[in-house]
This record gives structure tokens, C-alpha cells and sequence, in this order.
């Protein structure tokens, strides 16, 4: 990675918060700008964040150069919504990765018009800080693939695919479905800061699975609130791909 690593803990955990969405999600804050994310993680001590805005990645590359020069490692991501009005964290290995992703979900959109005034401004943001575009097309809105073909989406360009929340009612896929599927596999699941780990597993009967919980953050104070810590070399995508899937000695713990 070209960012500028923190010096290891003895561990080698790292804290990631790998739900964010900045002002291009309309339900965000405006003062979920990618240069304040970046000093919120950093005043939160994360070492590794993603933003993930919904059915979009267009504030993700300014972020990621910002994560560069102030020592965060950030993970391109983004939350895409199925036809089942499902929400799935995704995560690449890399910005063309992420890019390649979003070309693809192209076709999948339905070009329904933005109504600032029901759901918020959309905004795509600059190195400098300033607003270079609004978009026009309302992005909190469900596409049209369904889970197993976003599931395949995601592995052709390398990717690592999470349920979202899946203790809430909505929006998830145990809320949606009222099930978790065999096929595709979800080893890791992603829980709300509403329920400790324990708790979720306990009430969800997910014994079978793994628990990662971010902060789904709108607003600054949000970033950090919950995190999981990732126990690896380094971080980067190999170090990361490994601790999700438990290789090498490699693993995560949400925070309790």
C-alpha cells in the first residue's frame, strides 16, 4: 500500500469501521464530507474505514487518497441494494476493482429522479472539499439483480461480499427473507450497533456463522461508535482477505 502504515501493535489488531456513508448517500449528514471522515477516524484511532454509500462509489477514490496521505488504510466499498430490497456490504481489492464493479451495476438501475426535498441532496465531492456534482438519479433505491447474481458480480472482480444489519427488520436479508440461505454462502454476517455480538448471535441463532459489526455511520459522531478489530500482519488486502476468512492465523473480533 502507498499510505503511510501505523506502527504495529504487539498484536497487530487493527480497529476498521467498514460502514460509512458520506454526502453522496441522501440520508447522510452534510458534514459527511470524505476530509471529515477522515479526521473523525483518526481523533476515533481507526486504522481501516470504508465508505460505502449506497449503489455508488463516487467519493470513494478522494477518500482513499485522503486515508493515504493521514495514515488510514480505506477500503473501496459500497453498499449495494438486490431486488429483494436487501442491502449487501461489498468490498475490492482495488479502486479499478470497485470501478469495474460500479460499470456493471450500470445496467441494474432504475432511473427514478431524485426528490431532494423527500429524500436529500446527493453529492459527489472533490480534492478540495467542494461539491463537483449532484446527482439527479435517486441511489437509495433497489436494483434490478437479485442476491445470487450480485453474489457472482462481486467474486469476478475479486470482491468480498457481507449481509448488512442482518438483525434488523428491514433491509436484511434474515428481515427480508426470514431465512439465511445455503447458497450463496455468507459465512460473515454484519450486525447493527444495536445488539452486542453475543446478544445477536444468541437471539438470531447464528452459532454457525461469523459477526462483524460497524457503525453504519450517517453522521460524524457515528464513525467509530462500534468496530471490529482485525488481527493481521498488515493492513492490506491480502491481510484483510485472510482475517475475514480465517486463514494463516488471521481473524477478527467485533467489539463487545
Amino acid at each position: 500500500m502507498a499510505f503511510t502504515e501505523r506502527k504495529n501493535t504487539p498484536e497487530r489488531y487493527y480497529r476498521a469501521d467498514l460502514h460509512i456513508h458520506s454526502v453522496l448517500s441522501p440520508c447522510a449528514e452534510r458534514d459527511m464530507l470524505p476530509h471529515c471522515i477522515i479526521l473523525e477516524a483518526l481523533e476515533k484511532h481507526l486504522d481501516i474505514i470504508a465508505i460505502t454509500d449506497h449503489n455508488s462509489c463516487e467519493n470513494v477514490q478522494v477518500t482513499m487518497s485522503l486515508g493515504e496521505h493521514f495514515g488510514i488504510w480505506v477500503i473501496p466499498g459500497m453498499e449495494v441494494e438486490t431486488r429483494e430490497e436487501i442491502h449487501f456490504l461489498t468490498y475490492f481489492p482495488s479502486y479499478q476493482k470497485i470501478i469495474s464493479f460500479y460499470q456493471v451495476l450500470q445496467q441494474f438501475f432504475q432511473p427514478i429522479p431524485l426528490d431532494e426535498n423527500l429524500w436529500g441532496e446527493e453529492w459527489v465531492i472533490d480534492a478540495a472539499g467542494l461539491i463537483a456534482e449532484k446527482k439527479k438519479i435517486l441511489l437509495t433505491y433497489p436494483l434490478s439483480l437479485n442476491v445470487e447474481e450480485l453474489y457472482q458480480l462481486v467474486v469476478i472482480q475479486d470482491g468480498i461480499i457481507i449481509p448488512s444489519h442482518v438483525d434488523r427488520s428491514t433491509y436484511s436479508i434474515i428481515g427480508v427473507l426470514g431465512f439465511l440461505p445455503q447458497n450463496p454462502p455468507f459465512p460473515v454476517l454484519e450486525i447493527s450497533s444495536a445488539l452486542s455480538p453475543s446478544k445477536a448471535q444468541s437471539k438470531l441463532r447464528l452459532n454457525n456463522y461469523r459477526l462483524v459489526q460497524f457503525s453504519d455511520a450517517h453522521a460524524l459522531p457515528q464513525v467509530g461508535m462500534v468496530y471490529t478489530q482485525f488481527r493481521m500482519d498488515r493492513p492490506c488486502w491480502v491481510e484483510f482477505k485472510k482475517a475475514i476468512y480465517q486463514l494463516e492465523g488471521r481473524d477478527f473480533f467485533p467489539q463487545e
